[in-house]
């Protein structure tokens, strides 16, 4: 059914406000082990999120289809549960041309098997995994207020890992690429990938102590994406955010800007409009270490009487295409750490790395051990302890170009001072 058949049934449904939302996929998804295709898909998928104002209530729902049922099971759900907030609809004429998710380009398959002879010049390399995928996207709004507007955009995902065995133990390391517009250089991550793991035949273990160190574009953006919850009003207003009571002031190093900009169509979460409708804008959230703003939705907007900030995304409050800002001068920061740890990312356990409530940070770490200026081996597995306050606040210097290292944040490398590391 389409959408604008869908609005007309719930109108003789009596339901005069209703929001639609279509969320179009079409994805190509390839994995090669070695030398052997292991998978090859390409699937498309269209799903909705429904919100329907009825009995007073506002309700919701999501599913893959638009029907009579969906209309049924919206009726069913406003006399089931009690609404314990306000929300709306937002009324707006914009219109815009639909938006549709384009269809997956044609790809070089052999360029990508290819790549095993890179990994077979190298004897300790006992595997490497290629893991590709191509996505076009589409997000439609429609609503019974007068609001059509539609949005697409492309990724490229590009993920290799390399799996070596150096003095009998098994090691591995690995790197992936988000791209929007550029072409990805598949043999030169490839070969970093396997030359910074023959590092490891050089392990060291550390002494339990406070080190300097530089934080990799993957473990900062890691780490901000993970910040994302905290500026949550929904959190703010629940008590559950760390940075309660913080706004307006300096809270960060005064060389600490966090800037989220949507719109921007160069980054990977693009989107002119959030997932309410609300148009969506570039803010600096946190400005010189002082944090300017917390994320709003509809319904935190309307409790605290403000604008929506354009952060209704999934099925919350987030932020797309957060970055922590680069400097503008080149500086290398190796040579001006001179001697510490360069660490390259934190073991992920599937639970929250940085407690919300608390700040409190704790997470096994890898990477390597730099002397002079210069990386001469990796360490063995540490644990840092530290704080969001901490880390953001010991910042020395930040680096001069950010990558995307998470679909949905950015970060240079930062440089960052008197960091506690505690030794396995």
């Amino acid at each position: 059914m389409k959408i604008e058949d869908f609005l007309q049934l719930a109108n003789e449904n009596d339901i005069s406000e209703l929001q639609v939302i279509e969320f179009q996929n079409n994805d190509l998804d390839l994995t090669i082990l070695n030398d052997q295709q292991k998978n090859f898909i390409l699937s498309s998928n269209t799903s909705y999120d429904i919100k329907a104002k009825i009995n007073q209530k506002y309700v919701k729902a999501s599913t893959n289809y638009l029907s009579e049922e969906v209309i049924d099971t919206l009726k069913s759900k406003s006399i089931s549960i009690e609404s314990d907030y306000e929300d709306f609809l937002i009324a707006d004429s914009r219109k815009t041309k639909v938006a549709k998710a384009k269809k997956i380009k044609d790809i070089d398959i052999n360029r990508f098997l290819n790549l095993y002879s890179l990994a077979k010049k190298h004897q300790h390399i006992t595997s490497l995994e290629i893991n590709y995928s191509f996505s076009n996207t589409a997000k439609r709004i429609v609503n019974t207020k007068g609001l059509d507007i539609s949005t697409a955009k492309t990724i490229e995902i590009f993920d290799v890992q390399a799996t070596a065995i150096i003095n009998s133990k098994s090691y591995t390391n690995n790197d992936t690429i988000y791209n929007v517009k550029d072409d990805i250089n598949y043999e030169e991550v490839v070969e970093k990938v396997i030359n910074d793991i023959e590092l490891n035949a050089k392990e060291k273990k550390l002494q339990t102590t406070k080190y300097n160190v530089i934080l990799s574009e993957k473990f900062s953006s890691q780490i901000l994406r993970e910040f994302i919850n905290l500026l949550s009003k929904e959190e703010i207003r629940k008590k559950t955010s760390c940075l309660e009571d913080k706004l307006n002031k300096q809270i960060f190093s005064p060389q600490l800007t966090i800037i989220e900009e949507p719109a921007n169509k160069n980054y990977p979460a693009y989107n002119k409009f959030d997932n309410e409708g609300t148009p969506t804008f570039r803010k600096e959230i946190i400005k010189n270490g002082f944090l300017k703003t917390y994320l709003y939705n509809n319904k935190e907007a309307l409790l605290d009487n403000k604008s929506s900030t354009g952060n209704a995304f999934g099925h919350g409050i987030s932020a797309v295409n957060l970055y922590i800002k680069e400097s503008k001068e080149k500086i290398n920061l190796l040579e001006k750490l001179e001697n510490g740890l360069y660490i390259t990312k934190y073991q992920e356990t599937g639970g929250t790395t940085l407690n919300k409530t608390t700040g409190d940070i704790s997470v096994q770490i890898y990477g390597y051990v730099v002397e002079n200026g210069k990386i001469i081996s990796t360490f063995e597995p540490c644990i840092l302890t530290t704080t969001i306050f901490e880390l953001f606040s010991n910042i020395k210097l930040i680096g001069s170009t950010k990558k995307f290292k998470t679909s949905l944040t950015a970060s240079p490398e930062l440089l960052i001072e008197n960091m506690s590391i505690s030794s396995n």
